[in-house]
């Protein structure tokens, strides 16, 4: 029997006082500790993280279940250098203490680089890149969305203005750089849906990697995808290359640059409208004058299908064919004429009548000429024809 014997209690009791005793120190309930992963696991199924914590002379095991792992812009790798942010408790069913992770923060360029190319290329596997919807070429309304004492307003602005008065330019004010830029650039590419423009410029002037982080925020990026109205980036210089270009309709080097892109030059405009118009001339004249062809063939073909017209030339064909039948009348009379006028010359060459008119008479007696003096007798009554009549007597 051991002497003075101690306070016995169980394995679960002992695991439980420990935790106890863990979650009541306010040390333990929120702090950041720094170290390299290894040993890391994602369970797909459950979405949770397992990895360790270590530095070179120990490791502490970790766990960031699915709510807070969702929320990562990136995925840890072994190796990866990391502040851990979380609470530490003990699981109490193996007595083993262990960080509950809350947040994963990249410590270096290097693991800030991984992150952003791991974010890059989960947003391009979703297709958020491949959207580039043409801008339209003769804005009306363009929508800025930029800080509003930046430099970048003012050269947008200008460009606009000296290129292309015609276009009205509203400004959407935000933040563009700090913890709550992400959220005021992602708000007001909701407003700019609602202001009726047709296209929207988004940026900021140049600075550090750090000043645009928040252009490679997934929730800006996001925001511009979803844009209704096409997108111009202009962030930074022109070596300076965020995410939120690669999502947007058009990237511009510059704000300068995305204004002279976003519009025309009015002079260019005004060159080509009268081109435009000189061509449309043209083609007027030369429709006019096709078209008058067209109407003067019509005309003919209406003419010559006239009733009118057709009566006029069956009207001629008639007095043609009406002369025609009297020239061969006339030769047919004149023919006959004279053949009548021969057989009238026999005619009256054999006609007793002219016999008569020289000097000779026709004597006939009883109606029967008398050719023979023995045809008549003394006392006989006869008639004696002449040339202008006649008249009876008695022959003695």
């Amino acid at each position: 029997m051991l002497p003075n014997k101690p306070f016995t209690v169980t394995v679960s009791q002992l695991n439980r006082k420990i935790s106890l005793m863990l979650k009541g120190e306010k040390t333990f309930e929120d702090l950041c500790i720094k170290g390299e992963i290894s040993d890391f696991t994602l369970h797909y199924k459950s979405g949770h993280m397992y990895f360790s914590l270590r530095d070179d002379a120990s490791s502490v095991k970790a766990v960031m279940f699915r709510s807070y792992a969702e929320k990562m812009s990136f995925i840890p790798e072994n190796g990866m250098s990391v502040i851990v942010r979380g609470s530490v408790q003990c699981y109490e069913k193996e007595g083993q203490y262990q960080i509950y992770a809350s947040d994963i923060i990249p410590e270096g360029a290097g693991a800030q680089a991984l992150a952003l190319e791991q974010l890059k290329a989960r947003l391009e596997a979703e297709g958020v890149f491949s959207q580039k919807r043409p801008r339209p070429r003769f804005p009306e309304k363009i929508c800025v969305i930029t800080a509003e004492t930046g430099a970048a307003l003012q050269d947008i602005l200008n460009i606009i203005g000296r290129r292309y008065p015609v276009c009205s330019v509203v400004l959407i004010p935000v933040l563009v750089q700090g913890e709550k830029a992400p959220d005021s650039i992602a708000s007001a590419f909701a407003k700019a849906g609602k202001t009726g423009a047709d296209l929207i410029i988004f940026g900021r002037g140049g600075g550090s990697s750090e000043d645009l982080s928040a252009f490679n925020s997934e929730k800006v990026v996001r925001a511009v995808y979803e844009s209704s109205i096409p997108t111009i980036s202009a962030v930074g210089h022109e070596t300076d290359v965020t995410l939120s270009d690669f999502a947007a309709d058009l990237r511009a080097p510059t704000p300068s640059a995305a204004a002279e892109l976003a519009v025309p030059d009015i002079r260019e405009v005004s060159s080509l409208f009268d081109s435009y118009l000189d061509f449309i001339k043209r083609c007027a004249i030369r429709s006019t004058e096709r078209k008058a062809m067209l109407v003067t063939a019509a005309d003919s073909y209406i003419q010559s299908c006239n009733p009118y017209h057709q009566l006029q030339l069956r009207e001629k064909q008639v007095l043609e064919k009406e002369m025609q039948i009297r020239d061969k009348l006339n030769e047919i009379i004149s023919c006959k004429e004279h053949i009548l006028s021969e057989k009238a010359a026999v005619i009256s060459a054999l006609n007793p009548l002219a016999v008569l008119m020289r000097g000779y008479s026709i004597v006939s007696k009883d109606g029967k000429s008398v050719v023979s003096s023995s045809d008549i007798h003394s006392g006989d009554k006869i008639e004696i024809r002449v040339s202008d009549g006649k008249f009876s007597a008695i022959v003695e």
